[in-house]
């Protein structure tokens, strides 16, 4: 309904008095439509039942009377026009229901249909735009509620200043960061001052001095002391701005607490150089992997061939007694440049086949070196049921027992002669390898220690290790990380016997005569590539002694292998993969451009990484140096896949 066709209710006692007020429109253009009501019951009921634009509201009805009507009916029905009419012309009457809400207010006897009319018009309009202006109002309020807590959430306020008094004035939001009671004082530039850090006040002085200079928005980050002792960080910016009213220049601006961010960006520098610290120390171990690692490739090659040499009896347990040290010295280099096992998430490499007999065998003889070195007496049983191989991980098996050793032989009281047995079983065969040790426990064997370890604290744990330079507790976090790795289980007790008990999950593999030497059947013409002289010789010689359907020949770069491979062409390739002119990657890169010939990669620097990048380069097959002539000579005959002989 429009405002001149409204449907009006008269709520008046008098059907006279409503029929007189029908009447006056019963002439005219307008359609209005009018409906009577002499109680507030029934007007309410009609209300509910009708789409109404007016009231006409005499104040004395059958159920109500006086000012009580007018309330009475704005408790139900707050949001209709309502134009009160009386018998009597009371100005008190009028201003009185003017303020209680009411749009006008009519005296019965001055009523004609122009006054009516006009009255009604004026009112409705009104009214709209009365609930207008309080839907905006309410929206207003909505969006400044909204604002203010938007400000709250991202530490942010607003503030104002006089150029000349220098006052200030906060917003809430302002008031919070500085940690005060909200509106608690008049701010001023100097009672900012006060809040901000020593060493940034001449910085922040000399921005607001900037500030009511500058013709362009200004930024500043600085410090501020709240409490007396917490440190925040603000973000501050400003702009001059003059009122249209008075023409008062101030400064507007507005600030953030950023002390979250720049924390952040704190840690994130801190990361990075950390990261950075972390790069040049891994690759100093790995470099020192590499000058560690070749000259001991060298020895065990050099080992094997005076193994293989005419020797007397005691020469021959010389040298075994040597290639035990050389292992365990190869043992200990491991630990110090793998320390970064303990964070180790994932084994990446492949499982291959492990000579799990001659190994024990290995391990107990560097147990007995070891224990007579310190005097003790140690017995070392090994069940009959050890398979001849298994299929594991055999760098971080070896590594493994190494360091079961090397903390079972820790703080051996020589003039005790105390005895320990260490007892090796396959307890499932295809599942599970179990390693039992018992004796002493070692001073270093404390509850502190076995809760870090088993928490894998690694971070509480290398501190310590680097606090007391203790390596033998590193020993204990590298062991007890690789038995999680190899989804084994490691067992702790302080007490005097059983204070370790091991068992990892291996694969057997099918046994084979331990006397039978395997031989290439077949010419078999190798090409060694590699810079280091010692490498070159025993690794030659050791290759040669195997059979002499091997020849080998020698290129000192990969340059130089590119090149003598399309000369002559060979049956496989040895391929080092650090060497000056061009590294074994690049000329593998090359090879493989023209040929699929079989590439075995020799490193002193064992990783994943490096491993993953031989693959993806065409590289068949990945051996760290030290390696067992043994272990080389079988990765050839699986490779090649040529038929070989056994001789005893």
């Amino acid at each position: 309904m429009n405002n001149y066709n409204p449907v009006v209710l008269v709520m008046d006692e008098s059907v006279e008095d409503f029929n007189t007020i029908e009447n006056y429109f019963t002439n005219s253009s307008s359609n209005a439509v009018f409906h009577h009501s002499t109680t507030l019951y029934e007007a309410f009921d009609i209300i509910a039942n009708r789409n109404i634009d007016l009231i006409l509201l005499n104040l004395t009805l059958e159920d109500s009377t006086g000012f009580k009507t007018l309330n009475k009916f704005f408790e139900k029905c707050s949001t209709l026009p309502v134009i009160v009419i009386t018998d009597t012309n009371n100005e008190v009457v009028g201003n009185q229901a003017i303020k209680a809400g009411a749009q006008d207010f009519l005296v019965k006897n001055q009523l004609n249909a122009k006054l009516l009319s006009k009255s009604i018009r004026f009112c409705i309009h009104r009214h709209k735009s009365q609930q207008k202006f309080k839907e905006l109002s309410q929206k207003l309020a909505i969006n400044q509620s909204r604002f203010i807590e938007a400000q709250e959430m991202a530490n942010f306020g607003n503030w104002e200043m006089n150029m000349v008094s220098n006052e200030m004035i906060w917003t809430d939001e302002v008031f919070r960061i500085f940690g005060c009671q909200l509106q608690s004082f008049q701010p001023t530039l100097s009672e900012y001052l006060n809040y901000v850090h020593n060493d940034d006040k001449e910085m922040v002085s000399n921005f607001f001095e900037q500030a009511g200079q500058a013709s362009e928005q200004i930024k500043l980050d600085h410090r501020i002391v709240t409490e007396g002792k917490n440190i925040k960080y603000i973000a501050i910016q400003s702009k001059v701005y003059v009122e249209e009213f008075s023409g008062k220049i101030k400064i507007v601006g507005a600030l953030q607490d950023i002390t979250e961010r720049k924390n952040n960006e704190f840690l994130t520098t801190e990361k990075i150089l950390s990261k950075g610290m972390l790069k040049v120390k891994e690759q100093m171990l790995t470099d020192m992997s590499f000058h560690i690692r070749t000259p001991l490739n060298s020895i065990v090659n050099l080992m094997h061939l005076l193994e293989k040499s005419a020797m007397s009896d005691k020469q021959s347990s010389t040298v075994k007694d040597l290639k035990n040290s050389i292992d365990e010295l190869f043992g200990m280099v491991n630990n110090l440049l793998n320390y970064s096992i303990v964070g180790l998430e994932k084994i990446t490499e492949k499982q291959v086949e492990f000579g799990m007999t001659e190994f024990t065998k290995s391990i107990q003889q560097m147990i007995q070196l070891k224990a007579a070195v310190q005097g003790a007496k140690v017995k070392v049983n090994v069940s009959s049921n050890v398979p001849e191989k298994v299929l594991t991980y055999p760098k971080k098996v070896t590594q493994l027992f190494y360091n079961l050793v090397n903390i079972a032989l820790t703080d051996i009281d020589a003039s005790a002669k105390r005895k320990m047995n260490i007892q090796m079983s396959i307890l499932n065969p295809d599942q599970e390898f179990q390693i039992n040790l018992a004796g002493a426990a070692p001073k270093f064997l404390t509850e502190e220690v076995i809760n870090m370890i088993k928490k894998d604290d690694s971070k509480t744990l290398l501190a310590k290790i680097e606090a007391e330079g203790n390596l033998e507790i590193l020993s204990l976090a590298i062991m007890n990380k690789l038995v999680k790795l190899l989804n084994g289980k490691l067992e702790f007790s302080t007490s005097d016997e059983d204070f370790l008990s091991m068992s990892i999950p291996v694969e057997t593999v099918r046994q084979m005569n331990s006397s039978t030497i395997i031989k290439p059947y077949t010419p078999v013409r190798i090409l060694l590539v590699e810079d280091h002289f010692l490498n070159q010789i025993s690794t030659k010689n050791v290759l040669t002694s195997w059979s002499d359907k091997v020849t080998v020949d020698i290129a000192e770069n990969g340059l130089i292998a590119v090149e003598k491979f399309k000369e002559h062409g060979y049956d496989l390739i040895l391929m080092d993969i650090q060497m000056p002119v061009m590294n074994g990657f690049e000329s593998a890169t090359k090879i493989r451009e023209i040929s699929q010939v079989p590439i075995i990669a020799l490193t002193a620097n064992s990783s994943s990484h490096e491993q993953q990048k031989c693959e993806e380069i065409g590289i068949n097959d990945y051996m760290t140096k030290p390696m067992k002539p043994e272990d080389l000579q079988a990765k050839i005959m699986n490779l090649m896949g040529i038929i070989s002989t056994g001789s005893n």
